[in-house]
Formats: C-alpha cells, structure tokens, sequence
C-alpha cells in the first residue's frame, strides 16, 4: 500500500475508533427486541442502524481521502465511496471490502438515506428489523474486513 507511516498511523486510529462506535450500537441494537417494537423501540433500533452506517461510512471517507483521494460524482458520492471499497486499486490499495458484503451496506446505505429523508414516513417495523437481523448475521464480515485493512496499515 502507498501510504506514509504518519498517515498510516492516522487512518488506522480512526477505523478502530470506528469499529468501537459499531460495537456500541451493535450492544444497543442487541438489548431491542426483534418483534412487536413500540414506537420508541423502533425509533431508536432505525437510528442505531443510522449511525452504524455512519460510522462505516466515515472509514470508507478516511480510507479514500488517504489513497485515492477523489470522488468525480458530486451527486452520487455516497454510492460511489462505497462502490471504491470493493475495488482494489493497484499498487495503491487492496479492496477494503468482500463482494459478499455488497448487497447488505447497499441496503443500509440505502435505509441511511430513507431515515434522514423519510422524515415524514413512519418506520416499518418488519424492514428495519430485518435489516438489523442480517446486519447481526452478515456485519462480523464487514467489521473483520475493516479490521484487516486497519492492521495492513500497521505494517
């Protein structure tokens, strides 16, 4: 990887900061029942799954802006930030992520921009519990990735 020690360093510190803020969701989202939520359960089960993709976005931010630093599409760069995370991009960078893990952090990105936007729609109970099963069933290989990468750094 093509990174400077302090750089290097830098980023790693923010992943792992990172990957402590989804562990603690992670223990939030645990203690909410996964049926028959009240409002506030469920509220709160769509916000914690908010700030998780939040904060797995902030380390695809980090890891883009330390390698390959651009983003052409201003209107898609959500979707374009995750896109880079499959891609290895010789001699720069491997891939941060498995294809496997593609369709889930597409289906929470996509839930992110629905809760922030979706304001005026009330939650449903059904999708968004799913969504949290299948993060709890799929997210270890998201955080594993990440952690791997954070370690390539130390290196």
């Amino acid at each position: 990887m093509r990174i400077e020690p302090t750089g290097a360093a830098a980023l790693r510190a923010v992943l792992l900061k990172d990957l402590e803020a989804v562990g603690g969701l992670e223990k939030h989202i645990a203690e909410l029942p996964d049926k028959a939520l009240t409002r506030e359960q469920l509220d709160s089960l769509g916000f914690a799954l908010h700030n998780l993709y939040n904060a797995l976005e902030n380390s695809f931010t980090q890891i883009s802006l330390s390698f390959e630093n651009h983003v052409k599409e201003p209107f898609r760069w959500h979707q374009e930030l995750l896109e880079k995370m499959f891609l290895e991009i010789p001699p720069v960078r491997p891939a941060v992520l498995p294809a496997a893990a593609k369709p889930l952090l597409v289906d929470l990105l996509g839930f992110r921009h629905f809760f922030r936007h979706g304001y005026e729609i009330a939650l449903d109970e059904t999708k968004v519990v799913a969504l949290a099963k299948r993060w709890k069933k799929e997210g270890d290989a998201v955080k594993e990735s990440l952690r791997r990468f954070s370690e390539q750094l130390a290196v």
